[in-house]
């Protein structure tokens, strides 16, 4: 019977070892890496740098079913995004046949989005409104299985996008042309050196800001924190 998890590692002859149902774990010259796919999206990640002498040395690799995803579909969450930008929006791209524009039922607010889960969604895309774009640890543990995975933030400016792949809780940055085709307009990819100017902060400390910029300033520091 064949296991959940496989363990494998990289020789010069070829992958030795055992496979696993859901998702494999290979060693190699260059370190571990993850390995799992599904109907739409088969992916190899690497989780630990190391050296290991005697393997050899393996690359990342994505591949989806119907290929690189349309920017029709990233124009479109972004027009959505900017359409409010006070609170968190959820869209998704579903792959059945092709690709296609998911908006499910949810439920919005400055701080998070609750929604209804689709099925053969190969991205999930939310928005952070007018704070920075970067992943919380709510949505580490929200992001589950193998799927991308974007989010957009700063949409009181320049909107920035930032693009992983999770794979069964390990997570993988991405550029944009490994996921989308076409050109990247009207946001900006989201880069490590983003530096946040001191009037982009929330100052939830001010008395004569509201309640509600007061609520979206505690969930911004509390994000950041967690970073």
């Amino acid at each position: 019977m064949m296991k959940a998890v496989g363990y494998l590692t990289n020789h010069p002859e070829g992958l030795l070892g055992e496979k696993g149902l859901y998702y494999n774990y290979i060693t190699s010259s260059n370190g571990l890496f993850i390995e799992a796919e599904n109907s739409l999206i088969s992916a190899r990640i690497p989780i630990a740098d190391c050296c290991v002498r005697g393997l050899v040395p393996l690359e990342k690799r994505i591949s989806l079913l119907y290929g690189s995803i349309p920017q029709r579909f990233f124009d479109l969450a972004l027009s959505l995004f900017l359409s409010d930008t006070r609170i968190e929006h959820y869209v998704a791209v579903v792959a059945d046949a092709g690709y296609h524009f998911y908006i499910p039922v949810q439920d919005k607010s400055a701080g998070s989005v609750v929604y209804e889960t689709g099925r053969d969604i190969v991205l999930d895309m939310h928005s952070h409104g007018e704070m920075g774009a970067g992943f919380s640890t709510t949505d580490d543990k929200d992001d589950a299985g193998l799927k991308l995975f974007a989010v957009i933030g700063n949409l009181g400016g320049k909107p920035v996008v930032k693009l992983r792949i999770g794979v069964y809780g390990y997570f993988y940055e991405l550029s944009w042309s490994e996921v989308f085709d076409g050109s990247l307009i009207g946001a900006e990819e989201y880069s490590r050196e983003e530096v946040i100017a001191a009037n982009d902060i929330p100052d939830i400390f001010r008395s004569d800001v509201s309640e509600e910029q007061h609520r979206a300033g505690r969930v911004w520091w509390n994000r950041w924190l967690r970073r």
